[in-house]
């Protein structure tokens, strides 16, 4: 029995952290190569033909110039500013839609997306964690992974998310941009450098001429960031100026006059705020009820991440207080309910799709965060009211137990999550293997290159096209219908230089 016992404490300490942060971002790896994979079917749709595209595409044709395109760029997003929405920053960013530039180029959406998306979370947990916290790097590894890995496989909308540029840009983008202003903030607090300052406002202009829900989370964010940091460093107070930058670029991105014409009927009155209010709350406990408490993978995932985040900080001391941890998660957990108040506020009811995508990577990441901060106040604790000795001797027994059976958990775990298939049947990368091993994906790639031939030849200039004989799976497509004035079609013929595109059953 005792050499059993040795021979299973001499194996989980082999498997150190390092050797268990590789493992996993291996997993992580596989996971998202079926979905680079199948981007090679995806096309572009909706609204990636409109919003001025034609336009856009005609002036590359004939020029192939940047600076033409660039100076047409401009000039349309201001005409969108003016006629239909006052998103700016996010406007200008989708009028370089890939297929404008090569009928073929689509497919580099999804890796732009999914890099933006994990460089910008990578980043600011590496700030929060080893640059402030002085957590080992193969810990944050871990955690990071674990975190990318869940939300990216639990998306409540991929296609949305990673596969359509145009609503990619205006949410998942904008969204990366956001943990990159957080990343540069708390750098320059910590550093001081300028530059870090200048990425910072930068940032945050581009923010403010987004989408709203980052317009709404945004701020709340950075003022936690300086309430938490002022007292200790007066360079906080230069966050100010990203936080009034990002202020003057959420007005005029609020009072465009196309949010008027898009929005007109939408006023305000009291009563209006407060069912906001009770809408929001209701519907965020309804999602994190749904969505998290009763999905067990992600569960099991946060437990995991929460015994990592502890043995990564347990046995230090923090220049950091961790005074506030009420404050702190009301502020964090009410910044995820304000993130539901601007679909309710327009009239369109609760948030979906891409909207969806934004709440649940940010409710994920803020869990991480708030056990983060809860840990620290939990130890801070302890160590006050049990003393140095006591708590360096809780924390030896504690890493002592986790240093040699964590590899045990984490492989009860995967057989956990295993042998139950439907915990993971609607995973990204489930769907889209299924997709790819199926032949729909190939069958649906086929029948869009039969589509963008007629669309593409100059001779025919009523486009009848046939209807799809698969769906798009977890790629998006916004179809055309039989109706050639449906604004999908006239968006299309536009693009395409035709004078009429609809279905022909």
């Amino acid at each position: 029995m005792d050499r059993m016992r040795m021979m299973m404490v001499r194996i989980g300490r082999w498997f150190d952290d390092n050797k268990i942060m590789k493992g996993i971002a291996a997993v992580f790896g596989v996971t998202i190569i079926p979905m680079l994979v199948a981007a090679q079917y995806s096309r572009a749709s909706a609204d990636d033909f409109g919003w001025y595209a034609s336009v856009r595409k005609q002036v590359w044709d004939e020029t192939h110039s940047i600076v033409h395109f660039t100076s047409t760029a401009l000039r349309t997003t201001k005409d969108i500013y003016n006629e239909w929405q006052g998103t700016f920053t996010t406007t200008f960013v989708q009028a370089f839609q890939p297929e404008i530039f090569h009928p073929r180029a689509y497919f580099i959406v999804p890796y732009i997306m999914i890099f933006l998306f994990c460089g910008g979370t990578a980043l600011l947990i590496y700030c929060i964690l080893v640059k402030i916290l002085k957590m080992n790097k193969s810990v944050y590894g871990i955690i990071t992974f674990l975190y990318l890995l869940i939300t990216i496989q639990y998306i409540p909308s991929t296609g949305e998310a990673f596969y359509w540029f145009n609503g990619a840009v205006a949410y998942t983008l904008a969204y990366a941009i956001m943990l990159l202003s957080l990343y540069f903030c708390l750098e320059f607090i910590r550093g001081g450098q300028k530059r870090k300052l200048f990425f910072a406002i930068f940032t945050a202009f581009f923010i403010g001429g987004g989408n709203y829900l980052t317009v709404v989370l945004f701020p709340l964010l950075l003022i936690l960031i300086l309430f938490l940091f002022v007292s200790s460093r007066k360079r906080a107070l230069y966050l100010l100026v990203p936080l009034m930058v990002f202020t003057v670029t959420a007005v005029i991105n609020m009072k465009a006059p196309g949010t008027s014409v898009r929005g007109g009927e939408i006023g305000f009155n009291i009563h209006k705020v407060f069912t906001v209010i009770y809408k929001s709350i209701y519907s965020g406990l309804k999602v994190v009820r749904s969505d998290f408490l009763g999905n067990p993978v992600i569960l099991i995932s946060m437990i995991i991440i929460t015994l990592f985040i502890v043995g990564g900080m347990v046995g230090k001391s923090y220049e950091f207080p961790f005074k506030y941890p009420v404050f702190f998660v009301i502020m964090t957990f009410g910044s995820y309910l304000a993130m539901f108040a601007p679909t309710y506020y327009a009239g369109v009811g609760a948030p979906f799709g891409r909207m969806s995508n934004l709440i649940f990577f940010y409710f994920t990441l803020s869990l991480i965060i708030n056990i983060v901060y809860l840990t620290g106040w939990l130890l801070r604790v302890i160590r006050e009211k049990a003393g140095e000795n006591k708590e360096e001797k809780y924390s030896k027994g504690f890493l002592n137990i986790w240093n040699t059976y964590k590899i045990y958990l984490l492989l009860f775990s995967a057989v956990l999550i295993g042998v139950n298939t439907h915990w993971y049947e609607m995973t990204a990368m489930t769907r889209t293997v299924k997709y790819l091993a199926s032949g729909e994906a190939a069958q649906y790639g086929r029948e869009m290159d039969v589509r963008y031939e007629i669309l593409m030849d100059e001779n025919i200039k009523d486009a009848q096209i046939k209807p799809l004989t698969v769906s798009a799976g977890p790629l998006f497509l916004y179809d055309i219908g039989e109706d050639a004035n449906e604004w999908p079609n006239t968006a299309a013929a536009e693009f395409f230089q035709k004078d009429s595109v609809y279905l022909k059953r």
